[in-house]
């Protein structure tokens, strides 16, 4: 079956997950390896930029990655494919950043006013967020080096025949 590009995606030709996530995560990691960044420089890039990735915002992650990147000394070609894969995790992270922004910092607005100033309401609901996140960054951070560590661990291994 083709689609409007004309590529096939008959369940025999897709590439499946595995090779998407390879071909995008790991050989990307391999590079970085293979071009002399140490480990535990590309672990703490990856781990940075996924942090950076998971602030709860709708725009700028990418900009404010490569500015940290930047301003810590790491590498931002790796910094940004950890802000890249994180992406899922902002979504996931997102509604508990509020919830948990509204419920440390109060309510942004009344009820009532919410109707009145939608943008303004979620402007500040989107600073509560903000504020969870900063909070809970110090936290999050040595869990996403870890796993970060543990990936490139992985990506190290060779591949079996």
């Amino acid at each position: 079956m083709s689609t409007a590009s004309g590529s096939d995606t008959t369940a025999g030709n897709d590439p499946g997950w595995r090779e998407r996530c390879r071909r995008r995560l790991v050989d990307p990691l391999r590079g970085l390896l293979g071009g002399g960044l140490a480990p535990r420089s590309l672990a703490w890039a990856l781990a940075v930029g996924a942090l950076v990735g998971s602030m709860p915002l709708v725009w700028g992650t990418s900009l404010l990655c490569l500015g940290v990147a930047l301003l810590l000394r790491l590498n931002p070609l790796a910094a940004q494919v950890g802000n890249l894969a994180a992406w899922p995790l902002q979504l996931l992270l997102a509604y508990p950043y509020l919830r948990l922004g509204s419920a440390w910092f109060g309510p942004s607005t009344p009820a009532a006013a919410v109707q009145a100033n939608l943008l303004q309401t979620l402007v500040l609901a989107n600073g509560a967020a903000l504020g969870a996140w900063a909070l809970t960054a110090p936290l999050l951070l040595p869990l996403l080096y870890a796993a970060s560590r543990f990936l490139i661990a992985a990506v190290r291994r060779p591949e079996r025949s």
